[in-house]
């Protein structure tokens, strides 16, 4: 993916992109771990770790009770993702919460009561590495 695709994305079209590469990072270190890969692990999980900071920091104050709720996953997701050096069977509960979020968002992203906007925060995830 280009830097230009990833500028003309909308809000909403980043955040499902940026969870896709999160539930893709979950069951490569499932698999690197099942493998005994440790060192994958490792490299897939600080991923992971970035993506979910980089997801915390694209959210809105305005955005109410689901801005509260959402940053309260990301962070449990996050804390867990480090527990999951000292306990990979972390990293299962990890990979279906992560699965069942991108799941949820793409059922509500095809909800037309509102229109898609860029948001004014979009240079937020810049730089992100999938």
């Amino acid at each position: 993916m280009t830097e230009q695709e990833l500028f003309q994305m909308t809000p909403q079209q980043l955040t499902e992109t940026m969870l896709k590469g999160l539930v893709l990072q979950y069951d490569r270190s499932l698999l690197a771990r099942d493998d005994n890969r440790f060192d994958e692990v490792n490299e897939r999980l600080q991923k992971a770790y970035q993506l979910l900071t980089k997801l915390q920091a694209g959210l809105h104050d305005d955005g109410g009770i689901i801005t509260g709720q959402l940053d309260a996953l990301y962070h449990y997701l996050a804390d867990q993702t480090v527990q999951a050096y000292r306990t990979p069977l972390v990293l299962d509960e990890l990979l279906q919460l992560a699965e069942e979020l991108l799941v949820t968002w793409q059922a509500a992203s095809l909800k037309k009561e509102r229109p898609l906007v860029r948001a004014a925060h979009h240079e937020r995830y810049e730089g992100m590495d999938y």
